[in-house]
């Protein structure tokens, strides 16, 4: 699955999870180990994220949760 949208929140647990407002839906984004952060080409740090980035992100629906993503990829738009 693709999501485009907007970062709304940030909760600083492990494994890191993002709230991000979509065209349609809010989506529950969890960061695994191995998510590849990026922008522009350059790896970035997972604390980079943060509230109103436009992010992409490339992920594994969950089976229990179609709004709840597991993160393989986080591209930063902005």
């Amino acid at each position: 699955m693709e999501i485009e949208g907007k970062i709304i929140t940030v909760m600083e647990s492990w494994p890191l999870q993002l709230t991000v407002q979509g065209q349609t839906a809010l989506y529950d984004v969890v960061l695994r180990s191995d998510t590849q952060i990026t922008q522009k080409g350059s790896v970035l740090d997972p604390g980079s994220l943060r509230p109103d980035l436009s992010v992409r992100i490339s992920g594994q629906v969950s089976s229990s949760n179609p709004l709840a993503v597991n993160a393989q990829v986080i591209e930063v738009l902005q």
